[in-house]
């Protein structure tokens, strides 16, 4: 696992490597980065020994010639796969990941602008089948969509359709309702690889590879 700071000025015209850590010396894959504070970040990521999911967080200077590990927790012993991970508010963070037996969870974790601590508050297992290639957004102050791959019920296809979902979580990380969930896709389009944005108020868009891997956006209010 590496995390390497950029110098990039305001029109992209150049990009210039400043430093490079290389903060795990056996695994890091499925990485999901945030920004906590102005000089601290935290990663979400899936480590060795079975997969695990792992967060860390990590001070930054300014120039991003310095980068130090703060804190490292492994929030999942089994398995924590295909990350997505954001910041809720100023100190608590939502987590969606692939866990045991390939279901999806959602993990909330509050974490002090210092990064000193990573505590997790709040789990949930919102589909006990199969859970892919999540990505997450944040609708208003405390309810989430989630993009994921997922199957209807568990017959061990290969193939997995793409599925929305919305949630509602207060801003401490407290709990974590479904309150609806949508099928996107069906056997004439499956649905790999999300990338779910925020158009405004009540739109949304959906980037995904569906058949034969071409490529489709979904808008969605």
């Amino acid at each position: 696992g590496f995390i390497k700071p950029f110098t990039i000025p305001a029109d992209g015209s150049t990009m210039e490597l400043v430093a490079q850590w290389e903060h795990d010396t056996d695994k890091a894959i499925w990485n999901a980065f945030t920004q906590v504070d102005s000089n601290t970040y935290a990663l979400a990521y899936t480590g060795t020994a079975g997969n695990d999911g792992y967060i860390k967080t990590f001070t930054i200077s300014s120039d991003g010639s310095n980068i130090a590990v703060v804190q490292t927790k492994e929030h999942d012993a089994n398995q924590g796969q295909f990350n997505s991970f954001i910041r809720m508010d100023s100190d608590t963070y939502l987590l969606a990941y692939q866990g045991f037996s390939s279901d999806g969870f959602l993990k909330t974790f509050p974490i002090p602008a210092d990064g000193s601590t990573i505590t997790q508050v709040q789990s949930l297992e919102h589909d006990s089948y199969h859970s892919y290639y999540h990505s997450l957004v944040q609708v208003d102050y405390n309810t989430y969509a989630l993009a994921y791959s997922g199957t209807s019920t568990n017959t061990g296809s290969s193939y997995y359709y793409s599925f929305l979902k919305t949630f509602t979580i207060p801003l401490d990380g407290s709990s974590i309702t479904q309150v609806k969930s949508l099928q996107n896709t069906t056997d004439n389009n499956i649905g790999y690889y999300h990338s779910l944005i925020k158009l405004n108020s009540e739109e949304y868009a959906l980037a995904y590879a569906g058949y034969g891997n071409d490529g489709f956006i979904d808008n969605f209010t």
